[in-house]
């Protein structure tokens, strides 16, 4: 392990908050229950390699207690306290929907009204109906995902005119923070009394005492958050003994993501979720708007969840639940609540980590700790080479050239043997592994099926099948393919780079984490990256010995980079 994670285990502490004065729960009581939670986060942490996290657990009452562990800054031993702020990402939505339905309620607001009717300047390209507010609210316009190259919320979503629509609107579900900074914008235009920052102060933050919130990052922002980490490889899946680095720091003020909280400010702002919009002060969000908030508006593609006005909405245990998280640049986040049962659960880390599963864990002991019931163990998660039925991926798969991959089982692990060495592989997601550094570092070992089983294996560009593959072997993709391969960079940190494999005939475009899109053609050197549905486009441009220089991936420019 590296240096700073040792540093992380050696140090791993926890601070207790004072209960809150309304709860009517005895923390001496919760005593069991919070050592379970301290056992779970400490082997979640030890596992990721997490500098630190902090944890909110409420009730409708209000707090019950924060727990801290880990560093906030990790060259400076500074830990994470109760009064440590992170960056929320995006379950910041929900509070620019909130500040919306607040508007519809006041009479300003029509989420059914098309959005240039309010933004005349919103005019992406598209053969079908205008887009409305609830197709924004609903991730289900059909825009692209982000535009990251834009540094102001403003500019990025004025630059969605460039864009054509990738589905008619309402039609189909598909992550859109421009979307959102869209609807921060909407905000600012239709409340009309100052920037979003303002307003969302004015209309949620205050009126819930949220005095330790802002929502926006600044550079002074910077002077009191715990210091973002994250793997110093940002080409590459992220392995937990990759050494840690600084992340990039960025200044943001949009409707997408730019609320900085403590564990018990997001925490207050959970326990009026969990009242339905009521908050000490009064209600922050009438019934109407609640009930807005918190309907299944969309099917999305996570498994059965749907999606509300800026929320999630799903089961848990069979019980229903909502929730967020939120990703930034060396920040992660999750808020869940079990309006059932009137408890939810806020957790931050300030890199690498597993923050859902700290914080569903956490609501499972809780839940168990209140009812009476047997706590859940907090087992520690099964090695990364431990994997369900290796013996399924075992065998000798051949290239068209001849050369060849070899798996092995051997007990739950599965093998890699290559020059007279068994490397065990780890696991990386469905019929996903890695593979040991740095001759397979870049992308996953992904295995491919059919009906029969696994049949065939690949690691980027480069494809392997078993002899009971029954798909062609050949393939006669356009010569003028071969010019767009490579590695392509940007001076941007959200998505920095990524690669263009050819493989079996297709392109396929390759992100950091190793995530895969196939590129359809849809005009000279122009693709469809993506599902048939998808809004984000791919073209290559100036040809130099060969090799395309720029690629224009939805609006932003990236340039071929060496490939290590």
């Amino acid at each position: 392990m590296n240096r700073l994670g040792l540093a992380l285990i050696s140090a791993f502490s926890v601070v207790t908050s004072v209960q809150a004065q309304q709860s009517p729960h005895d923390t001496i009581a919760l005593q069991p229950a919070l050592r379970r939670v301290d056992d779970f986060v400490q082997l979640s942490m030890q596992a990721s390699n997490t500098p630190g996290l902090a944890l909110a657990l409420v009730d409708r009452s209000g707090l019950i207690v924060v727990r801290t562990y880990g560093y906030a800054d990790l060259d400076g031993r500074l830990p994470v306290t109760p009064a440590t702020r992170f960056e929320i990402g995006s379950i910041s939505k929900s509070f620019t929907a909130i500040a919306l339905l607040q508007l519809q309620a006041e009479g300003h607001f029509d989420p059914n009204r098309a959005v240039r009717s309010y933004l005349p300047w919103f005019t992406p390209a598209s053969r079908w109906r205008p887009v409305t507010g609830h197709d924004l609210m609903t991730h289900t316009a059909g825009l692209p995902r982000d535009r990251d190259d834009v540094p102001s919320g403003p500019g990025q979503g004025y630059m969605v005119r460039e864009r054509p629509l990738g589905s008619p609107p309402g039609s189909h579900w598909a992550y859109s923070n421009i979307g959102w900074q869209v609807l921060g914008q909407l905000l600012e235009s239709l409340d009309g009394s100052g920037r979003y920052p303002q307003i969302i102060r004015r209309r949620i933050l205050e009126p819930l005492d949220m005095s330790s919130t802002d929502a926006e990052i600044t550079n002074a922002t910077r002077l009191d958050l715990a210091r973002g980490y994250e793997s110093v490889y940002d080409d590459r899946p992220t392995r937990p003994t990759d050494p840690l680095a600084v992340a990039p720091w960025t200044e943001y003020a949009s409707g997408d993501g730019s609320i900085v909280s403590t564990p018990a400010d997001l925490g207050a702002y959970l326990t009026m979720l969990l009242n339905r919009g009521k908050g000490p002060n009064g209600a922050v969000l009438g019934e109407a708007g609640f009930a807005a908030l918190s309907t299944p508006h969309a099917k999305t593609t996570r498994g059965d969840d749907s999606y509300g006005y800026g929320m999630f909405l799903s089961r848990l245990d069979g019980r229903e639940i909502f929730y967020h998280g939120g990703g930034m640049l060396g920040y992660s986040s999750h808020l869940i609540g079990i309006p059932s049962l009137g408890i939810g659960a806020v957790v931050f880390v300030n890199g690498p980590g597993e923050a859902s599963r700290v914080a569903r864990f956490a609501l499972r002991v809780l839940g168990a700790a209140l009812n009476g019931d047997t706590l859940p163990d907090a087992s520690p998660p099964k090695p990364p080479w431990h994997i369900e039925h290796p013996e399924n991926y075992a065998g000798t798969y051949h290239d068209p050239s001849g050369d060849s991959l070899v798996f092995a089982a051997s007990g739950d692990s599965l093998l890699l043997l290559q020059d007279g060495k068994h490397t065990a592989l780890e696991r990386y997601g469905e019929d996903s592994f890695l593979g040991p550094a740095p001759e397979f570092a870049l992308f996953p070992i992904r295995f491919g099926r059919d009906s029969g089983g696994v049949t065939e294996v690949w690691y980027g560009g480069h494809w392997f099948a078993r002899p009971r593959y029954h798909g062609p072997r050949t393939f006669s993709p356009p010569k003028e393919w071969l010019a767009y391969t490579g590695h392509y960079r940007i001076t941007q940190p959200w998505e920095p780079n990524f690669r263009i494999v050819l493989r079996k005939g297709r392109l396929w475009w390759v992100g950091p984490e190793g995530d895969e899109e196939e590129l359809t053609p849809i005009g000279p050197a122009e693709f469809r990256v993506g599902e048939p549905r998808s809004a984000d486009r791919l073209r290559f441009e100036t040809i130099l010995d060969g090799k395309a220089v720029k690629a224009i991936l939805s609006g932003m420019t990236y340039y071929r980079f060496f490939t290590p």
